[in-house]
């Protein structure tokens, strides 16, 4: 053999050696995209770099981290330089058996890991972790850190945690991270300590200088407190008597006002049915001194901003007031018929009780809904007859709404449009020939709405195009009320032809959920249930009510169970209006 020739064997023999170590090296090779070999590469820590953004896509669906949980915790123990991706899996996996993990992730200094231990938490709930990171707590400088933290207290019941918000709340405020703050009372509205009344008081009204309050957070938590607890505290601060929370306002003119207060309380107090607010919630309506104007408001110029928003608050806080009164029930209470007949009358008293808030924005808004509201309490509380309704019906025919230069024929169309409505749910059998023939009648003249000359030309709009079309609407609603005379068996049964009228299928429904409301057949309260994803904004208002007077505390599970059901099947404008009331209503049904 020539040297030639020994020369290529050499170089063929190294070749095929190679070839056959780079095969073996493959075959070593775990293939990440199959479950068995994912599970080697992390049992083997080798290509960690290929397996690890696999175990990553799957933090979305934990249940799918299961097989590879405890490779996963043997790396995370002995430590990689894949540590925040590993502790966010079994975070997300948030299991009894990943705490370990969770423990010395919650004493790590790199904050991601410190808040992925938070996010445990808040699943597996160890109080140990928990704990560990409340330690922690303060040395965080990490605001965001410190309130993921605190919001395992949202999910977990915690002594530690509740103090931590507490604690925070207690603090200066001005200084504090607005999202802590918000934190802290969302943790109080899970913890339900009722040593948090003073404290959630105090801090309700907070803005801080973006004009971001804790009022909506606070409020919540304070509803989900007992009633015998809560109450009696709103009720002082509506009667103007918690010295700290007046003193705040005083100190904060330009956001705050009295009426803020009574807004707010008022709603509140309603959700607890609070029979003892009854009273102070119709001296507040029936004093009928001149509401003033705030000193820092009476200085600005009438095209200030801030005028529209005081006048609106004013007419609010009395609107909501009338609501509340109208939920608690004030039927036979002969004072509250008289305010109220008093507010729809719209009385000299009136006119002066609202006169700066009235006169110095050039707004017919709070009369209207003062008026309204007021008749619609008469009629749903039966504090009125039907010749008294037909009284109040036919003063919508007096001089008093003839100036049309002060819009005095608009503000008699929106308040016949909104009686027409509230008579409709109200009727009983016979009110088609009496109250609604009323109505019928006014349609001729003071709800005329003026045939054009030419039937041709597109039609203009009028002021009573609203009220003329809403008592047709409303017909099949006075009709029901005389089909069914009184029987609740026919008002659910009619339910199945609630649709075939189009354009009044929202006001018969709406009538058969406010009569079923006062059935007190349980059975009512899931046909009421099943029926919420079909319902408007208004028909809403109605359904809760009757859910209230028809349920108990052991419904509040079916409550919590619509909410989320409506969530997945109202779009979104209708959920967004129906959550707030029907968390509202588990407030109600838990103090029953």
């Amino acid at each position: 053999m020539t040297v030639k020739n020994r020369g290529i064997r050499y170089h063929i023999g190294v070749f095929a050696i190679a070839a056959s170590c780079a095969l073996f090296s493959a075959c070593s090779q775990a293939d990440v995209n199959t479950p068995e070999g994912l599970l080697k590469s992390l049992e083997t820590h080798k290509q960690l770099d290929k397996a690890i953004p696999k175990i990553s896509s799957m933090v979305t669906h934990p249940q799918d981290l299961e097989p590879y949980v405890p490779a996963l915790m043997d790396l995370y123990m002995k430590g990689s330089s894949f540590d925040r991706e590993v502790i966010q899996a079994l975070a997300a996996y948030g299991k009894p058996e990943v705490d370990a993990a969770l423990k010395k992730a919650a004493s790590n200094k790199d904050y991601k890991q410190v808040m992925q231990a938070a996010y445990g938490a808040k699943k597996s709930g160890n109080i140990e972790v928990i704990s560990q990171l409340l330690s922690s707590f303060d040395s965080q400088s990490n605001p965001e850190v410190k309130r993921v933290i605190l919001e395992i207290g949202t999910s977990v019941k915690s002594d530690g945690l509740t103090k931590k918000a507490l604690e925070i709340l207690n603090s200066n405020v001005d200084e504090t991270p607005f999202n802590l703050l918000r934190t802290s009372c969302d943790v109080l509205a899970n913890q339900k300590d009722p040593n948090a009344v003073d404290t959630l008081m105090k801090i309700l009204y907070h803005q801080d200088g973006v004009g971001r309050t804790l009022t909506s957070n606070c409020t919540k938590a304070l509803l989900a407190l007992d009633r015998d607890v809560v109450a009696p505290v709103l009720l002082k601060a509506f009667k103007l008597e918690n010295a700290d929370l007046n003193e705040y306002v005083k100190s904060h003119p330009d956001t705050l006002t009295p009426e803020t207060i009574r807004n707010n309380t008022a709603n509140a107090l309603a959700l607890f049915r609070y029979q003892d607010a009854v009273e102070p919630m119709l001296d507040y309506l029936g004093n009928t001194h001149t509401i003033p104007v705030p000193g820092t408001l009476a200085i600005r110029p009438v095209l200030d901003p801030g005028w529209p928003a005081w006048a609106s608050l004013v007419g609010i806080a009395a609107q909501s007031t009338i609501f509340a009164l109208n939920d608690i029930g004030v039927k036979g209470n002969e004072r509250a018929k008289k305010i109220f007949t008093d507010i729809f009358n719209w009385t000299n008293e009136y006119k002066s009780k609202f006169k700066y808030a009235i006169e110095l924005t050039g707004t017919t808004n709070i009369e209207v809904s003062q008026r309204v509201n007021a008749f619609r309490a008469l009629r749903e509380n039966d504090l009125i007859s039907n010749a008294e309704t037909l009284e109040m019906v036919n003063a919508l025919k007096g001089e008093e709404f003839q100036d049309e230069k002060k819009l005095r024929p608009w503000a008699r169309a929106s308040i016949g449009t909104d009686m027409v409505t509230y008579c409709a749910i109200t009727s009983k059998p016979g009110d088609t020939q009496t109250i609604w023939n009323a109505f019928n009648e006014l349609k001729s003249n003071e709800f005329n709405v003026p045939v054009p000359a030419d039937p041709d030309a597109p039609k203009q709009p009028h002021m009573n195009d609203a009220v003329s079309k809403r008592i047709d609407d409303v017909k099949p609603a006075f009709e029901l009320a005389d089909r069914c005379s009184n029987t609740y068996a026919c008002f659910a049964k009619e339910l199945e032809n609630a649709d075939k009228n189009e354009a009044s299928a929202s006001y018969i429904r709406t009538k058969i959920i406010y009569e079923l409301g006062f059935s007190g057949d349980h059975q009512y309260f899931d046909v009421i249930c099943d029926e919420f994803k079909k319902l408007d904004v208004f028909a809403q208002m109605y359904a809760t009510k009757s859910l209230a007077q028809l349920g108990n505390r052991e419904d509040v599970p079916k409550i919590e169970e619509l909410i989320t059901k409506l969530s997945r099947d109202m779009n979104q404008i209708q959920y967004q209006a129906a959550k707030p009331n029907l968390e509202g209503l588990i407030t109600t049904l838990s103090n029953k």
